[in-house]
């Protein structure tokens, strides 16, 4: 029987033993992690060291090119409409004029009038002409694909003023009489033998622009169409908002700068090489604080693991010397030991004097016996118990002083003058 440790020792050890084993499982995870952590800081150092020569070493280095507004000026135009009544009603007298009304009706005012105004506003200009013209359009057309089956275009009125200057008014007079233009299109449709399509009747205003404006040559031509809808004796001109005439045009300058950097990139670039540098730095005091683990303390470590995990199949129970005498096999692991025992309905025993573990069928019996643990040590990595090993690192210590014996809570036998405690019964859960 091995050399067993009493109530005293296993107090005095315990505390050493459960640092030590603290420190192999910071090892393995170190181990574990450490390449990935080094990528890691290494990448962070790299884009630290990055921004932070974009944001101090070279802020010149990048341009940013942007366009700034030199010079805006505007087209300006608008479109009045009104008809006379020529004959007279209850609700309109003879003579009295109609002013932009939504509705205009054919046998009282089949006349439509109008004005195209245009002009321009600017800041300065020099030898600047405006010309406006109006034409009509009446036409078929395809109203799925726009397919022109026919078209009829006349000129109503063309002007041209030079030296225009800027808020000044060119005006283009023109009139329709749409009950002749009505009249018109009929016939064309009789003459065809066939109305395909839908006809249309558009006022097409056009604008051009040209001369110094701002201290540069501008030339510009806008054109608008203006439908006048006619339908059961009415017609109505579809002209747009006040302002829908109203072109801008903006010339740009483009301006390249350098960007002052910004407090993502002045803060942000010195915190990443900090983080980097630190996390580097901690990686290495680390590595040299906790050494590689050894095959032993990886062995250890899947011990208390099966220990844990198998500690309710597991019984404490001091076994006598014929309870493992004949043929013996010797198994790797506790799993594979709690493996057999569960596949074969037999008890794994823990044996606290002997600190093996034992699974006995017939005259066969399974025996695993557990690692040591690791030897207690001081903070700067050195064994505080040079007689740890040989002695105390005995049979009962292999059992382990905390956690890996099983459980005191299940049922469990003590033989006749056995000490107080053993090995196994500090590791209490």
């Amino acid at each position: 029987m091995g050399f067993r440790s009493t109530d005293t020792d296993d107090a005095t050890e315990g505390r050493p033993r459960a640092d030590a084993e603290r420190r192999v499982q910071l090892r393995v995870l170190l181990a574990t992690y450490r390449t990935p952590a080094v990528v890691v800081l290494v990448c962070l150092l790299a884009a630290g060291a990055w921004v932070s020569y974009g944001a101090y070493a070279a802020p010149t280095g990048e341009t940013e090119t942007t366009r700034q507004v030199e010079t805006t000026w505007t087209a300006t135009g608008n479109v009045s409409h009104g008809a006379p009544v020529t004959e007279p009603t209850a609700v309109y007298p003879a003579g009295t004029r109609l002013e932009n009304e939504p509705l205009y009706y054919s046998a009282v005012s089949p006349t439509v009038d109008g004005t195209f105004v245009g002009g321009y506003a600017a800041d300065s200009a020099a030898d600047v002409s405006v010309s406006l013209t109006v034409e009509l359009v009446y036409q078929s057309v395809d109203p799925d694909n726009g397919t022109v089956y026919w078209r009829e275009r006349e000129s109503l009125t063309a002007t041209n003023e030079t030296a225009v200057q800027p808020g000044e008014s060119v005006t283009a007079a023109f009139d329709v009489n749409v009950s002749a233009v009505t009249a018109r299109i009929d016939r064309i449709e009789s003459d065809l033998g066939a109305s395909p399509g839908e006809t249309e009747l558009l006022l097409v205003l056009e604008r051009e622009i040209d001369g110094t404006i701002d201290g540069a040559e501008r030339s510009v031509a806008d054109e608008y169409t203006v439908p006048i809808t006619v339908e059961d004796g009415t017609y109505r001109v579809e002209d747009e908002a006040s302002d829908a005439y109203d072109e801008p045009y903006e010339e740009y300058e483009t301006v390249s700068a350098s960007p002052a950097a910004g407090p993502v990139r002045t803060l942000g670039g010195p915190v990443l090489v900090a983080v980097g540098l630190g996390g580097l730095g901690a990686l290495a005091v680390a590595s040299r604080r906790f050494p590689e683990p050894t095959a032993a303390d990886r062995e250890w470590l899947a011990y208390r693991d099966d220990r844990e995990q198998f500690d309710e199949v597991v019984t404490v129970l001091p076994l006598p010397d014929a309870a493992l005498q004949g043929p013996r096999a010797h198994v790797d692991s506790l799993a594979a030991l709690a493996a057999y025992g569960i596949d074969v309905d037999t008890a794994i025993v823990f044996d606290p004097d002997r600190a093996v573990y034992a699974v006995r069928r017939d005259d066969f019996v399974a025996v695993f016996e557990p690692p040591r643990p690791p030897p207690a040590v001081g903070d700067d990595g050195t064994d505080d118990r040079p007689g740890s090993i040989s002695e105390s690192g005995s049979e009962a210590d292999a059992a382990g002083d905390d956690d890996p014996t099983p459980s005191e809570g299940r049922n469990r036998t003590r033989s006749t003058g056995a000490d107080t405690s053993t090995a196994g019964e500090n590791g209490q859960h």
